[in-house]
């Protein structure tokens, strides 16, 4: 008898144990940008490469069968693409740069999460999951499941169907402490009770010497929650109670409760006004400290203010703290909810809130708005980005960034040119769901002075309409922009239509020649930044690039990328008239030799930044010689095992 009991119990133990489930990613979802081509077919130093086992690992070195993002330190920074800066000295760091959304084939409770780095390791600064409760459209999760009730309160953790797994304080803390090996990177992950099929891994690279490559990314989870035991526990946690227990850890299960907050279902906009009437000692101070206090305050901090007393409320209520909104650090707990508090905020003349009889609703000062990446898992609706974009003050509105926003369509397009007639400044980098036909309304803004079309659907049409509508235009982005089947026209128009360009960016403008750059340069002779990475139509031997040396003396950075026919007439040419020339990128030429390149950094005292990959003339014992000379200039060169 006593041996069934014992072997009863001993089932019973195995049956509880974690059964765990290690699965590749099967698919991605959406990133925000790549190396590699956006023609399907393309499978060099694309993202895609990212789903499926390993491939390259454990092997360490530059493959174009890694997935690449396109950018690598500080200097693809474009000067003229940062809007202007927040209202808000306190907001939260945001180091990602980056980010891929990854899908697997099974629902799981995520135990593990092994990231395969193949090349220069170290970029991801945070992991976020979706909850599987949460209907995400397009990505084979089930159209059936129902959404759960908003969270009115906006802000909060519980308000988000991403959960954060894991972050780390600041990009150089991920640092390998072997940097020149591949790595599987797997940190220990914050305790997530939902299923989860959507993972999203979220990179910084601008502390990083050259490109970051990723192999494969595995998950590895439960199909039944298993409270976290001692042997597994969040890494906060574990320093917490590891201090407490003096070594011993015990179960936090109780813990995570305290801590959790439990919003109430049933909140409703009303109750987020409803405000006390004693303000306590705060009615003290003089308005002044006060709203110097209050200018200290991050952009949720303002927000929550107004249920702490009549007097925050107020305050809070005041649209001039709101002149920048920047929501980059917060993407992932903006919701429907958040968009509408903060119109209430912004414009409070639109909504019940109560004001001192001699006072009247402030007018809308919004000049500054970054969306950026919010959205994602379809939290935010673009009926609620609409109703926003139109309430929270768009005629004085100069700055919009809508960069990898998935709820960007023809229809926010389209309100967008009507609601906002004074856009100086917009960014839809990597927003895919437009139309080349909805994009062509955007021919209405006719104050552009930035405009980012980054891997977007926009044609010849839409950007010539763009382009005669915009005399002022000084930076445009064109990178990837594979419906445009003529840049060489593109180019004549800009030259003729924009006369104040400085920044262009064709990057992989298959159908660009030397007519259309020559037409360029010819007629623009402020240009101070052009990346034709990638471009293949340019030909040398055209004196294409000794046109454009000539005829830009301004001329600070200059990516040449792939293009084999740089030989070292064009070096010399930019050494004679370039003087500010900062950075140059060369990878891929054979014609180069090293006299060239040290008679420019002779010439050009500014210099930064050289990339001389897969140059024939540049062994390594070359670099290391140039870089013992020229300390100030990083001089790049691609590893790889055979070389």
């Amino acid at each position: 008898m006593s041996d069934c009991r014992q072997h009863f119990k001993s089932a019973r133990m195995k049956s509880n144990q974690p059964k765990f489930i290690k699965q590749y990613a099967s698919g991605v979802i959406d990133f925000s940008s790549q190396y590699g081509g956006e023609n399907p077919r393309s499978v060099s130093y694309s993202v895609a490469n990212i789903a499926g086992e390993p491939r390259i690992f454990p092997s360490y070195g530059d493959f174009t069968q890694a997935a690449v993002f396109r950018t690598y330190g500080p200097w693809w920074k474009d000067k003229n693409e940062a809007s202007k800066a927040t209202g808000h000295p306190r907001e939260k760091n945001f180091f990602s740069k980056d980010y891929i959304d990854l899908v697997f084939d099974q629902s799981v409770y995520p135990w593990s999460i092994a990231i395969f780095e193949t090349y220069n390791p170290g970029a991801v600064v945070r992991i976020l999951a979706l909850r599987q409760s949460f209907p995400v459209h397009n990505i084979g999760l089930s159209q059936n499941e129902e959404r759960p009730m908003p969270v009115p309160v906006p802000f909060a953790p519980g308000c988000s169907h991403w959960e954060i797994l894991w972050e780390c304080s600041s990009p150089e803390q991920n640092l390998p402490s072997s940097p020149n090996e591949a790595r599987m990177f797997a940190p220990i992950l914050n305790e997530m009770k939902h299923l989860t099929r959507i993972i999203r891994l979220e990179f910084c690279s601008t502390h990083l010497q050259y490109y970051t490559e990723l192999d494969a990314v595995e998950l590895t989870g439960t199909l039944t929650y298993y409270p976290s035991t001692s042997v597994d526990p969040p890494v906060k946690l574990f320093e917490e109670l590891k201090i407490v227990d003096d070594g011993t850890v015990k179960s936090y299960s109780n813990k995570m409760k305290d801590i959790s907050r439990n919003k109430s279902k049933n909140d409703t906009i009303s109750d987020k006004l409803k405000v006390e009437h004693n303000n306590g000692y705060f009615d003290n101070l003089p308005p002044e400290l006060l709203c110097y206090i209050f200018s200290f305050l991050p952009l949720m901090d303002l927000c929550r203010c107004a249920r702490v007393c009549k007097l925050f409320h107020e305050l809070s209520y005041d649209p001039s703290w709101f002149n920048n909104i920047d929501l980059r650090s917060c993407w992932h707990l903006i919701n429907d909810d958040a968009l509408e508090c903060l119109v209430t905020h912004c414009n409070p003349k639109l909504y019940d809130v109560t004001w001192e009889d001699n006072k009247s609703p402030p007018t809308p000062q919004v000049q500054s708005v970054n969306l950026s990446w919010c959205g994602g898992g379809g939290i935010v609706s673009s009926g609620s980005l609409v109703n926003f974009v139109a309430n929270c003050g768009s005629h004085v509105l100069t700055h919009l960034s809508l960069a990898s926003c998935p709820i960007v369509s023809d229809e926010v397009l389209s309100k967008i040119s009507h609601y906002c007639p004074n856009l100086q400044h917009l960014n839809i980098w990597s927003c895919d769901a437009p139309t080349s036909e909805g994009l062509r309304i955007l021919h209405n803004l006719t104050k552009l002075e930035y405009v980012n079309f980054y891997r977007t659907k926009i044609d010849d049409a839409g950007i010539l309409c763009i382009l005669h509508s915009n005399p002022n235009l000084q930076s445009i982005n064109l990178g990837s922009c594979i419906c445009i089947l003529d840049f060489d026209r593109v180019l004549v128009e800009l030259s003729q239509h924009c006369p104040k360009i400085r920044s262009l960016d064709c990057w992989r403008a298959k159908s660009l020649t030397s007519h259309g750059l020559n037409s360029l340069t010819t007629s623009c002779n402020f240009i101070e930044e052009l990346d034709l990475g990638w471009c293949g139509g340019l030909q040398s031997s055209s004196g294409c690039f000794q046109i454009l040396a000539s005829n830009c003396p301004h001329l600070t950075k200059l990516y040449v990328t792939a293009n084999r026919t740089i030989s070292d007439a064009e070096i010399n040419a930019l050494s004679k008239n370039c003087p500010k020339l900062e950075k140059l990128d060369i990878l891929g030429t054979r014609l180069v030799t090293v006299p060239s390149i040290i008679n420019l950094l002779e010439s050009s005292k500014n210099f930064i930044f050289l990339d001389v990959s897969f140059c024939f003339a540049f062994s390594k014992e070359v670099v290391h010689s140039l870089d013992q000379q020229y300390p100030h200039v990083s001089i790049k060169r691609s590893f790889q095992e055979d070389n």
